[in-house]
């Protein structure tokens, strides 16, 4: 048991610090499990086979089905007509499509798909979207408690149950403490939230989005944009960008080059020719610019703040979402511009004003300001794995409408949901068939299934669930259980039982994945019950609940880090906004779970 209770306090340790990926703490858990002699190989191994991660990998794939046949731009575009300019009613038509949508999304991918529409509908209000984004993100939060298949820590209750013997929780086994959340939230921000929300973050020009002018002035980068004009007298014929190597020598970036005589402006490339005359237009320092003009005998002059620094090319801001493969690393061991053919100017972070970035390493959150050719800016429109973009020219971004193959995706859903109500099959093998379905009827290809899934939630749970078998095996629970019991009382009341259950899964799901703090707590609550002799079921319940309540910090959920940045939010925000909203939330889960399920 001491072993084991290493294990997890070393696993606990690791997800807290975010020092390596979540997926790599998990695994590391299980090797130290097999490795010490706790679990079988067969034992460890389980978790991969568990309904859970079944269910929550079909539903990615579900989730990434929506995205590419049009049907969660379609909601957005409808966020966008519905709201016709009113702030109040923009605020509840967010809340209430991120919630709708995030019953069969992630909330990740919900928030990361609806952020750019609500940012550019905000703009139609004249408001900053720091008044929407917050919001968004409780949305998410809150269509995750509304079914059985909304969170992963609703399918995580209900898989102990089930293991144990019991019937397990229905579709709408949730909706109602959910549904009470939600008109709560609602109220809440409409009568309180609204006003409490900062105005931070500048308004977006809703018809023609942020200008050139506007986004480079916002992240202060003409004062690091110059033109140089290389010599008329010195014999460069031969010469092309990739001689002059500038990154390396100057720490120079070209970001374009004007041919001399025609005049015509291209894009630059390695092999790209440098005649005498050319003009160069360059992100750098002034003294590295200048060193690099005094050595070629080059002229060189700052860019004017009132003018676009390259003819037929465009900005775009790119937020890096939760899990991105960019974060931890350098623009130079991303190859960002070989990846995506744009360019990085500034990158702005949410504990910084500005970062100046030449080898720092990204960080989940971080705000890019990129430049290139508008056809690769609307192509990194269509990118939701590694970032979003929300500077997107208006006229660039994608309105394909709802595609037929969108009209399929809604009838599969429906059926999936349909099977799920009545019992006809179980969570994991409905929502297989779902997947299944979506990718024959072509709905979904298989690469594309495999890019929208993500595969460190997977690993995630699948890693964590032998962790609480571990526990079980070892007398650990038991030991815990006794614990709690000899904290709260020998004789304590189920209630009272209940309410410390819940605090423990709050108070974890402030900080490390609710999905990760359900399979940790789950066989707690269960052995609880079962020792009080009483019904598991409202224990598993508000674990679920609990877990989810993660309003009160910006890294409690995905989707709250992903506002933090565009919303401009500080941590005091979400203390602020959220804590009266996780106070009632709280009150209302207690008190109906034991009514719901009695003991």
């Amino acid at each position: 048991m001491v072993i084991t209770f290493v294990i997890l306090i070393a696993t606990i340790a690791l997800l807290l610090s975010n020092r390596i990926p979540l997926e790599i703490s998990g695994f590391l858990c299980l090797l130290a499990l097999i490795v010490t002699g706790t679990l079988s190989y067969d034992e460890a191994a389980a978790g991969f086979s568990n309904g859970v991660v079944v269910t929550v990998g079909a539903l990615f794939v579900l989730g990434g089905a929506l995205v590419r046949t049009g049907v969660a731009q379609a909601a957005a575009d409808l966020l966008e007509k519905w709201s016709s300019g009113d702030p109040i009613r923009l605020m509840q038509l967010v809340v209430l499509m991120s919630t709708a949508l995030s019953t069969v999304m992630s909330s990740t991918g919900t928030v990361a798909l609806l952020l750019p529409a609500v940012v550019s509908a905000s703009g139609r209000t004249g408001h900053s979207p720091s008044k929407f984004l917050l919001p968004l993100a409780y949305g998410s939060l809150f269509g995750g408690m509304l079914t059985l298949i909304g969170g992963s820590a609703n399918l995580v209750a209900d898989e102990t149950l089930r293991n144990a013997g019991r019937e397990g929780f229905h579709f709408f086994s949730f909706t109602p403490i959910g549904a009470a959340i939600l008109v709560i939230g609602v109220v809440y921000l409409h009568f309180w939230g609204y006003r409490a929300l900062p105005e931070r973050a500048k308004p977006v020009n809703p018809n023609a989005g942020p200008t050139v002018q506007d986004l480079l002035g916002q992240y202060g980068v003409f004062d690091n944009l110059f033109e140089v004009q290389l010599p008329t007298s010195r014999d460069l014929a031969c010469a092309t960008l990739e001689d002059l190597n500038l990154r390396t020598r100057y720490r120079i970036d070209v970001l374009a080059i004007r041919q001399a005589g025609t005049g015509t402006v291209t894009v630059p490339t390695p092999t790209s020719p440098l005649d005498n005359g050319t003009t160069l237009y360059v992100q750098g320092t002034e003294e590295d610019v200048k060193a690099f003009a005094l050595e070629f005998g080059a002229g060189f002059q700052r860019q004017p703040a009132g003018e676009a620094p390259i003819e037929g090319r465009g900005l775009a801001e790119l937020i890096l979402v939760p899990r991105s493969k960019l974060a931890e690393r350098s623009l130079a061991e991303s190859q960002f511009f070989r990846h995506y053919g744009v360019r990085v100017l500034k990158v702005r972070r949410a504990d910084q004003e500005l970062v100046t970035l030449m080898d720092a390493r990204l960080r989940t959150g971080d705000t890019l300001l990129v430049e290139g050719p508008l056809t690769r800016l609307k192509a990194l429109a269509n990118e939701q794995t590694d970032f979003v973009v929300v500077g997107l020219p208006r006229e660039l971004s994608p309105h394909d409408g709802l595609t037929p193959k969108g009209k399929l995706s809604l009838l599969i859903t429906a059926l999936m949901i349909f099977a799920i109500i009545f019992k006809v099959f179980s969570p994991p093998v409905a929502a297989l068939a779902a997947a299944v379905a979506l990718i024959l009827t072509r709905c979904i290809s298989v690469e594309e299934s495999y890019s929208a899934i993500g595969w460190s939630s997977l690993f995630l749970v699948a890693t964590m669930l032998p962790l609480g078998t571990a526990l079980t095996k070892t007398g650990g629970i038991d030991f815990l259980t006794q614990n709690l019991f000899h904290f709260l009382g020998e004789q304590s009341p189920p209630y009272l039982v209940l309410a410390g259950v819940y605090v423990l899964a709050t108070i974890l799901g402030q900080v490390m994945s609710n999905t990760a703090a359900a399979v940790l707590l789950a066989p707690l609550a269960l052995e609880a019950a079962t020792r009080m002799q009483v019904a598991p079921e409202p224990f598993l319940l508000v674990l679920a609940f609990g877990a989810q309540m993660s309003f009160l910090t910006p890294i409690a959920s995905a989707g709250n880090t992903l506002v933090m940045a565009p919303g401009n939010y500080r941590f005091s925000d979400f203390l602020r906004l959220g804590l009266p909203l996780h106070m009632a939330a709280t009150a209302v889960c207690l008190w109906l779970a034991p009514r719901l399920y009695p003991f």
